[in-house]
Order: structure tokens, then sequence, then C-alpha cells
């Protein structure tokens, strides 16, 4: 009877512990998301490209960026996707860059966002 009695309470008082330990711990929310990662390093592979990108718009409905990029006279306006690495969006915007200046063409639009990337050029 004795051991009952110690047992008893012993197997309550952990199963509140496990109850509230389990069951009542409040959800934590950080305003840190995977989002500020990317932008972060699409400012950091901008910079270092030393690109010069102006009017950043952040559409984030559409999981894309939008910025125009100046060069020379010329601005173009740029798309990137927040799902793509923004290193390998940049990588790939200056090949677009280089092969316009070889063909000696005025590009209007680039759009890295979607699966299939294009790039339209100016009328000349």
């Amino acid at each position: 009877m004795k051991l009952f009695k110690v047992i008893i309470p012993f197997i309550l008082i952990l199963g509140i512990f496990i109850y509230i330990y389990f069951y009542r711990q409040t959800k934590q929310f950080s305003p840190i998301s995977s989002q500020n990662d990317f932008y972060s390093k699409l400012n950091s592979a901008i910079q270092t490209s030393q690109l010069k990108a102006s009017q950043i718009n952040i559409n984030d409905f559409n999981n894309e960026v939008e910025f125009y990029l100046i060069d020379g006279n010329n601005q173009i306006k740029i798309y990137f996707s927040t799902k793509k690495d923004p290193y390998w969006q940049i990588s790939s915007l200056q090949e677009v860059l280089k092969t316009a200046r070889i063909k000696d063409k005025e590009l209007k639009l680039i759009d890295l966002s979607s699966a299939h990337p294009y790039a339209t050029f100016k009328n000349n």
C-alpha cells in the first residue's frame, strides 16, 4: 500500500511535466525567412558583378524580382526568380550582356525568372 501511495503521485507529476513540456510550449516565429537570404545574396551578387541596378521591385506573389540595369545609355528591364540561385542568375545575365555586346545589339528585356529564360532586343 505504501508503494502504491508513492508511485501514483510520481506518475501524476511525471505526466503533468510531460504534458507541459510537449503540449504547452508556445511556437516561436522567426522574422527571418529563406527570402531574406535570397535578397542578401542578390545584393551581394549585384555588387560583386559591378553591375548598375536601379528601381528594384520585389513581386513576392510571382516569386520574382524586377529591376533595371543601366548599360551605357540603355536601360534593360531584368526579371529574376526568387526560387533560383541569384549568383547563377547574375552569371547568366553577364553572359547575355556579353553576347549582345559582341553582336552589337541593344537589349530591352531579360527574363531569367521562368523555366525558359529569354531576352528581347530593341528594334534598331
